[in-house]
């Protein structure tokens, strides 16, 4: 049975295509953020990139529209253009309990 993977939303990293990262997180305090807001974030249509380490949330339709390539978030080996969010995975639940005797 596979595992459901959990995200570390409130760690969110909004990667614009020109400036620093800046960390983002969900309004009202949720504990996710909804379509809408993801949306507003990448500008678009709502692609997902799933990682080893997490996730990148993109505009779906950022190339065809012609925004620039996103050389800060591209750099994993992935040509991206316009906004993208990355969030992590969230590994607490899955550490190593290790009883000494």
């Amino acid at each position: 049975m596979a595992k459901e993977i959990k995200y570390k939303w409130h760690e969110a990293m909004l990667y614009k295509v020109t400036g620093d990262p800046i960390a983002i997180k969900p309004l009202d305090n949720n504990s996710e953020f909804n379509k809408s807001e993801l949306e507003t974030f990448v500008e678009g249509y709502l692609g997902f990139i799933k990682q080893g380490n997490g996730m990148l949330v993109v505009n779906d339709d950022g190339e065809a529209l012609g925004l620039p390539q996103n050389e800060m978030a591209g750099k994993n080996g992935y040509a991206l253009f316009g906004n993208v969010i990355f969030v992590p995975i969230d590994n607490s639940e899955s550490t190593l309990n290790i009883t000494t005797h």
